[in-house]
C-alpha cells in the first residue's frame, strides 16, 4: 500500500538524520511524495495482567489489573446500592452553625443534666469551642454561669446551674482568635424552632466574625440500608428513616483524598475519591458591540456618521490569594462619546428588568434561568472583598451601628467601604473597623412605631414597600423619660413574615404593650413601653427623590479594654436635611462591666415617624424636627465580682442631656419638652442563695418646668421552697404646669409555688405620705398555672387608683407549627392618660394561634377586639396553606380592620391575598391575587383605597425540544395614599422557542406582549407623569440551515398600539408591520457573508419602506468577529426605532468572552 504524504521541515530532518523505516531520495520539505507504508515495528500493546494498577478516567477503566479493576467494581456496586455521591460544589461556601439539644426535647431546670451537640460544617477552620451557658434572669442582667468545652461536632453534658431563664449559646474561635456564636437556646423550655430546609441542618448563626473561604464538599447518600454508617470527612453518620443523608464540609483550597466508607446493615464498601479544590475560581461573560457608520441625511440630501456601541459583561470569581470578585456592567446602545459618562446614573430597571421584553424573547428554550448576584439600581456593580472586607458599588444595606444615638440601617444605592482588623482582642472582638457609605437613595423613609397588642399582626402605614429594605426592632421605652432602655433587632423569616404588597406584619410570637421592670407603679399601665419598631423605604409617587446620603463609622479598640467610636451622617433626601455626627468611648472590663461616654450633635430635619397603639388600624404621624440640638450620655455599669466583690450582683448608672433641636431616628426633641437632662443610679445584688435587694434613683428635668424624681428600693426573697416576698418602697417627687408635690409608696407581693407549674400571687400598693401628688393604691391577685397538654394561663386582677384593671392570657406551645393563645386585658393607665373615664374603658380581647392540622394544611389567625373611648376597633388576621397534592400548594390569607369612632369617624379595611403553585416535571407555575380596601367615613384622617394586584407566570415543557412560557401581571388602584398611584396597569407575555437537540437545523422563537398602562411611565423621578398606551406587539423569526455554508432566516412582527403624552389626553393609534428575510453563506472557515431584505409599513402614518441590507464579517479566533456592510433602505429591524435614518454604510465590531 502507498501513501501520499507532503514533507514538513521536520520531516525531512528525519529523512537526513537517517532515521530508520523510511527510504528515499533526495526531497524537500513541502515537496508532495508518495512512500510505500512498513510493517509496524511497535509492538502491539498487551494486557496490564498481575501489575497491580489500574487505570481510569471520569470513573471508566481504561487499562487494569483484572484483580484490582474487580474489586473497584465490586465496590462500585456497592457505593451505587447506597447511591453515595461525593461532589465539589465550588468557592461560594455558606458557613452555618447550630447547637441542638441531644436526647429528650424537654424544659430543663437547676441541676438537671442536659447534653447538648454541636452542629457546624466548617470545623476545619475551628481551633476550639464551648458551650456557654447563661442567666438572662441574673440580677444587673444576663450573667455567664458555666462554660463547658466542646470540639466542633461533638456533645458535652451540662448540669445546670441555679438561675431562672437559662440558655445556651454556642461559640467557635478560629486560631486568631475571632469567635462565631450562636443564638440563644432557651434551657427552661422545649426547643420548638422549625426543622430547617436544608438536609445538612440549620444555620443559627448570631455573630459572625470569622473567615471562611475555600470550598464545599457534599457526600450526600439516598439509599443506606437500616443500621449502616456512612464514614466520611473523619466523621460517622447514620441515615434517616428513609435512608438518605448529606455530609457537607468547607475545606480550604487544596487537594484532598475524600474516604466514603458504608458498613453495617448488610452494606460493606470503602473508596477513596480525590477532591482538588482549587484556590481560584472564575466564571466570566462579556460582549462588546462597536458599529461605525456614514449615513444619508433626508433632511438636507447630505450624510452624517455616527458611532454607537454597547458594552456588557459579567464577573464572578476568586483569586489564589482569597480575593473575591463579582461584577457587572451593561451600558446599553448608545453613541460611543456618551458610553462610560452615564454609569454613575441610576437606571429604575434592575438587571433582569433591563432584558426589555420588547426587545428579547420570554425563553429562549434551553431552561435557563437568571439569578441577580448584582443588584444595582444603575448599570455597574463591582464587590471586591477579601477576608470579610470590601468595597462595593451598587444596591447594599447600610449596618451603621455602636453609637447610643446614630445608626443607619437604610437601603441604598452607591459606595459602600467597609474594613476589619485580623487582629482581636482577648475577648475576640476586632481591634479596629471601618464602614463608610455614600448613596444616591431612590426611595423615602417609613418609620412606623408600635406599641405592643399582645398580638403578632400589625399593619404598616403605607402599602407596596421595597422588598428587602425592612428593619424591625422590638424597643423597650421609658414612657415618662423617652429614653431607651434596651433594643432587639429582629430577624426575617425566623421572628416576623411580611407582606410587601399589603404592608403587613406577622409576628412568630405575640408582643405585649409594656412591663414593669419594678414593683411599684407610677403609672398603671406600665412603667415601660414594648414598642414594635420597623423602619423601610418606599417610592413616592408625586415627588423625585434626588440628593446623597453618606456617612460612616469607624472604631478602635486602642487598648484591650478601651475603644473610641467615631460615627458622622448627612442626609439630602427628600423631606430630609440633615447633618449629624457622633463620637463614643467604651471601656469594658468585663461581659457585665463597663462604661460608655457619648456625644452626638445634629443640624437640621431628619425622617417622620408614625405611632400606633392598635396595631395600625389608627395613627398618628409625627413631622420631623427642625432645628439643630446636642446630646451627651455617660452610662456604666459594674459587676460587683469584677470589682473584688463575693457576690453576684451590679452597680450602675447613668447621665444624659438633650438639647431642643436634637433630633436622630431614636430621639426627636421638640419645644414642647426644650433640653432636657436625665440621670440615675441603680444596684442589683443577691446578699446570699435566699435574698436579694435593689436600689434605684431616676430623675428627669426639662425646660418645661416637668420635672420628675423617682428613689426606690426593692427586697426580694425566699421564706421556703414555696413562698417567695418582694417588698418595696419609693419616693416620687412630680412638677408640671398644673401639678407639684411628692409621695411615698410602699408594695409587697407574696407569691405561692403550690406546686411545679401552679403559682399563686398577692401584691399590694399603697400612698404612705402624699403632699401635693394624688395618692396611688391598688392591690390584686395573679396566678400562673400550667394545666396540662401544653397551656399555660397567666392571669391577674387588681383594683384601686384609676379603677379595675386585670389581664389573663392562656397559651398552648406545642411545637413551632402549634400554638393557640387568647386573653383580655383592662388597662386602667390608658383611660388616665387619654382622660377618658374608666366606665368608657371596655377593655381589649384576642384571640389567636396558629395549627398544623395535618400534613397538607396549616392555618394561622388572630383576632383583636378594643372597646376604648368613642372608638370600637376590630383587627382580625386569617392565613392558610394547604398542600393539594405532592404538585399543588394554595395559600390564603385575610385581614381586616373596623373602627367605630362617633368622634374622629369610621374606618374600615379589607385584605385578602390568594396564591397557588404547581410543580411538576413538565410544568411549573404560580398565580397570586392581593386585593386592599379602606373606605373613611367623613371627618376620618384615612384615606379611601381601592387596589387589587394579580401576577402569575407559567412554564410548560412540551417535550424536550419546546418550551412555552407565560405571565400576567395587572394592577388596578384607585386612591389619594402618597405612595400608590392610581390607574390600571395589565403586562401579559407569551413566548415559545423550538430548540431541537438531535437535527438542530431549524430554530423558531415566538413572543406576544399586551400591556395596558394607564399609571403613566417615569419621567424624572416621578411616577405616572409620563406617557399612557395600550399596545399589542408580537413577533416570530426562526433560521434553517440548508447546509454547513447556507442558512435561512426569516422575521415577522407587528405592533397595535395606541397611546398619549399624559393621562387624560385622547389616545392616537401608532400601528406597524415589519417583515425581514436573510440569508447568511458561510463561504470558508473565517469568512460569513449576509443579505437580507427588509419591509415596513407605518399604518396610520401611511407609508411604507423596504430595504436590503449586505454585510461581509471575518472572525478573528472564537471571540471576534469584523464586519462591513451597506444598507440600502431607511429601516431598522426594532419596531420601537422610529428614526428612519438607517441608510449608509457601516462597520461593526464585535468581540465576546
Amino acid at each position: 500500500m502507498n501513501k501520499t504524504v507532503t514533507l514538513t521541515t521536520s520531516t525531512a530532518l528525519a529523512l537526513i538524520l537517517g532515521i530508520p523505516g523510511i527510504a528515499i531520495a533526495q526531497t524537500l520539505a513541502g515537496d508532495a511524495v508518495t512512500i510505500p507504508v512498513g510493517p509496524n515495528t511497535e509492538p502491539e500493546t498487551g494486557p496490564v495482567n498481575n501489575s497491580g494498577f489500574s487505570l481510569a478516567i471520569d470513573g471508566v477503566a481504561v487499562d487494569s489489573d483484572p484483580q484490582i479493576e474487580d474489586r473497584i467494581r465490586r465496590t462500585d456496586i456497592a457505593l451505587a446500592q447506597a447511591d453515595v455521591q461525593v461532589t465539589f460544589d465550588g468557592l461560594d461556601p455558606t458557613p452555618r452553625l447550630n447547637l441542638e439539644i441531644a436526647g429528650a426535647q424537654r424544659a430543663y431546670g437547676p441541676g438537671d443534666t442536659v447534653t447538648l451537640r454541636s452542629e457546624t460544617n466548617y470545623p476545619a477552620f475551628i481551633s476550639r469551642g464551648e458551650f456557654r451557658i447563661i442567666d438572662r434572669s441574673a440580677a444587673g442582667g444576663p450573667r455567664l454561669v458555666g462554660t463547658v468545652p466542646v470540639n466542633a461536632n461533638g456533645t458535652a453534658s451540662v448540669a445546670l446551674p441555679a438561675g431562672g431563664d437559662l440558655v445556651a449559646v454556642h461559640r467557635v474561635y478560629d486560631s486568631r482568635g475571632r469567635y462565631d456564636e450562636t443564638e440563644a437556646l432557651p434551657l427552661t423550655r422545649a426547643d420548638d424552632r422549625a426543622l430547617s430546609a436544608n438536609p445538612d441542618g440549620a444555620d443559627f448563626t448570631a455573630v459572625r466574625n470569622m473567615q471562611i473561604n475555600g470550598g464545599t464538599i457534599t457526600v450526600a447518600a439516598t439509599s443506606i440500608a437500616p443500621g449502616a454508617t456512612l464514614s466520611t470527612l473523619g466523621e460517622n453518620v447514620q441515615a434517616d428513616g428513609s435512608g438518605r443523608l448529606v455530609l457537607q464540609r468547607i475545606l480550604p483550597a487544596g487537594d484532598y483524598d475524600v474516604d466514603v466508607s458504608v458498613s453495617g446493615g448488610g452494606q460493606a464498601a470503602a473508596l477513596s475519591r480525590p477532591v482538588t479544590i482549587p484556590g481560584a475560581e472564575w466564571f466570566y461573560v462579556a460582549v462588546a458591540d462597536l458599529t461605525y457608520g456614514i449615513y444619508e441625511n433626508s433632511e438636507d440630501s447630505g450624510t452624517e456618521t455616527r458611532s454607537s456601541g454597547r458594552l456588557a459583561f459579567y464577573l464572578d470569581g476568586e483569586t489564589d490569594t482569597g480575593v473575591q470578585i463579582t461584577a457587572s456592567l451593561d451600558t446599553g446602545e448608545q453613541e460611543l462619546d456618551e458610553i462610560f459618562s452615564r454609569l454613575d446614573e441610576k437606571d429604575p430597571r434592575s438587571v433582569i428588568a433591563r432584558l426589555d421584553p420588547l426587545d428579547s424573547y420570554p425563553t429562549f428554550g434551553d431552561d435557563s434561568q437568571i439569578v441577580d448576584n448584582t443588584p444595582t439600581s444603575g448599570r455597574f456593580y463591582l464587590r471586591v472583598e477579601q477576608d470579610g472586607n470590601f468595597a462595593l458599588w451598587g444596591d447594599y444595606k447600610a449596618t451603621i451601628a455602636g453609637s447610643s444615638y446614630l445608626r443607619n440601617e437604610r437601603s441604598l444605592y452607591g459606595a459602600q467601604l467597609s474594613y476589619t482588623a485580623p487582629q482581636t482582642t482577648s475577648r475576640g472582638d476586632a481591634i479596629a473597623s471601618v464602614d463608610l457609605y455614600a448613596a444616591q437613595p431612590e426611595q423615602l423613609v417609613g418609620r412606623d412605631v408600635f406599641q405592643g397588642t399582645g398580638g403578632s399582626v400589625y399593619f404598616l402605614q403605607r402599602q407596596d414597600i421595597t422588598i428587602g429594605s425592612e428593619t424591625l426592632t422590638v424597643e423597650l421605652r421609658d414612657v415618662d423619660t423617652g429614653r431607651v432602655i434596651d433594643r432587639r433587632t429582629l430577624v426575617p423569616g425566623r421572628d416576623y413574615d411580611i407582606n410587601y404588597i399589603q404592608g403587613v406584619i406577622t409576628l412568630n410570637s405575640t408582643l405585649t404593650d409594656t412591663l414593669n421592670p419594678n414593683l411599684i407603679q407610677t403609672n398603671p399601665g406600665g412603667d415601660v413601653a414594648v414598642n414594635l419598631v420597623s423602619q423601610y423605604e418606599f417610592t413616592p409617587t408625586s415627588t423625585d427623590v434626588d440628593g446623597f446620603s453618606t456617612g460612616g463609622r469607624a472604631e478602635a479598640w486602642v487598648t484591650d479594654n478601651l475603644r473610641v467610636g467615631i460615627t458622622a451622617q448627612q442626609d439630602d433626601t427628600g423631606t430630609a436635611d440633615q447633618t449629624a455626627a457622633a463620637v463614643d468611648l467604651r471601656y469594658e472590663l468585663g461581659e457585665n462591666t463597663f462604661v460608655q461616654l457619648d456625644y452626638a450633635e445634629s443640624d437640621g430635619p431628619g425622617f417622620g415617624s408614625s405611632f400606633s397603639t392598635d396595631g395600625g388600624v389608627l395613627i398618628d404621624n409625627t413631622a420631623a424636627n427642625d432645628g439643630s440640638g446636642t446630646a451627651i450620655k455617660l452610662a456604666g455599669q459594674a459587676a460587683l465580682s469584677d470589682l473584688g466583690v463575693n457576690r453576684n450582683g451590679v452597680i450602675g448608672g447613668y447621665y444624659e442631656e438633650r438639647t431642643e433641636g436634637f433630633s436622630t431616628l431614636d430621639y426627636q426633641v421638640t419645644d414642647a419638652t426644650g433640653d432636657e437632662t436625665l440621670y440615675g443610679l441603680f444596684a442589683r445584688v443577691e446578699a446570699d442563695e435566699r435574698l436579694g435587694y435593689g436600689l434605684y434613683a431616676d430623675v428627669y428635668e426639662n425646660d418645661a418646668g416637668n420635672d420628675k424624681t423617682e428613689i426606690g428600693a426593692e427586697a426580694t426573697g425566699n421564706i421556703n421552697s414555696q413562698l417567695t416576698f418582694t417588698v418595696a418602697a419609693e419616693y416620687l417627687a412630680e412638677s408640671t404646669d398644673t401639678t407639684s408635690g411628692d409621695r411615698l409608696d410602699l408594695a409587697g407581693r407574696l407569691t405561692f409555688a403550690a406546686r411545679e407549674g401552679l403559682s399563686y400571687s398577692i401584691f399590694g400598693q399603697t400612698t404612705a405620705d402624699a403632699n401635693g401628688l394624688e395618692e396611688f393604691d391598688r392591690y390584686g391577685v395573679g396566678v400562673d398555672a400550667s394545666i396540662g397538654a401544653g397551656w399555660t394561663i397567666a392571669a391577674e386582677l387588681s383594683d384601686g387608683t384609676g379603677g379595675i384593671g386585670g389581664r389573663i392570657l392562656a397559651r398552648q406551645e406545642q411545637d413551632e407549627n402549634n400554638a393557640t393563645y387568647f386573653g383580655y386585658e383592662l388597662d386602667p393607665g390608658r383611660a388616665i392618660d387619654a382622660g377618658v373615664s374608666s366606665g368608657d374603658n371596655g377593655g381589649k380581647y384576642i384571640l389567636g394561634g396558629r395549627r398544623q392540622i395535618s400534613d397538607d394544611v396549616a392555618f394561622v389567625g388572630e383576632n383583636i377586639y378594643d372597646i376604648f373611648g368613642t372608638s370600637r376597633s376590630l383587627t382580625s388576621a386569617y392565613g392558610v396553606t394547604y398542600t393539594a397534592t405532592d404538585f399543588v400548594t394554595y395559600e390564603a390569607a385575610l385581614e381586616f380592620g373596623q373602627v367605630e369612632d362617633s368622634v374622629n369617624g369610621d374606618f374600615d379595611r379589607q385584605a385578602l391575598s390568594f396564591g397557588v403553585r404547581y410543580e411538576d416535571e413538565a410544568v411549573t407555575g404560580r398565580a397570586r391575587v392581593e386585593f386592599r380596601q379602606e373606605e373613611a367615613s367623613n371627618g376620618s384622617t384615612r384615606d379611601d383605597l381601592d387596589a387589587i394586584y394579580f401576577s402569575s407566570d407559567l412554564r410548560y415543557k412540551i417535550d424536550e425540544e419546546q418550551r412555552l412560557v407565560f405571565s400576567l401581571d395587572a394592577a388596578r388602584t384607585d386612591t389619594a395614599e402618597t405612595s400608590l398611584l392610581n390607574g390600571s396597569l395589565a403586562d401579559a407575555s407569551i413566548g415559545y422557542a423550538y430548540r431541537p437537540i438531535m437535527d438542530e437545523r431549524l430554530n423558531v422563537l415566538a413572543r406576544y406582549r399586551y400591556l395596558y398602562d394607564m399609571f403613566g411611565q417615569q419621567i424624572e423621578g416621578v411616577a405616572g407623569s409620563g406617557p399612557v398606551q395600550e399596545s399589542h406587539v408580537f413577533s416570530i423569526e426562526g433560521n434553517y440551515d440548508l447546509n454547513t455554508q447556507w442558512t435561512l432566516g426569516a422575521k415577522v412582527g407587528g405592533r397595535f398600539t395606541e397611546s398619549a403624552d399624559e393621562k387624560g389626553d385622547d389616545l392616537v393609534a401608532n400601528d406597524a408591520w415589519l417583515a425581514v428575510v436573510n440569508a447568511r453563506y458561510n463561504m470558508v472557515h473565517n469568512w460569513d457573508v449576509l443579505v437580507e431584505g427588509r419591509y415596513f409599513e407605518a399604518v396610520d402614518a401611511e407609508f411604507t419602506e423596504t430595504g436590503v441590507l449586505a454585510a461581509v464579517y471575518r472572525h478573528f479566533g472564537n471571540n471576534a468577529k469584523v464586519g462591513v456592510g451597506y444598507n440600502f433602505g431607511n429601516i431598522s429591524d426594532d419596531l420601537t426605532d422610529l428614526t428612519q435614518d438607517e441608510q449608509g454604510i457601516f462597520v461593526n465590531v464585535i468581540a465576546k468572552f
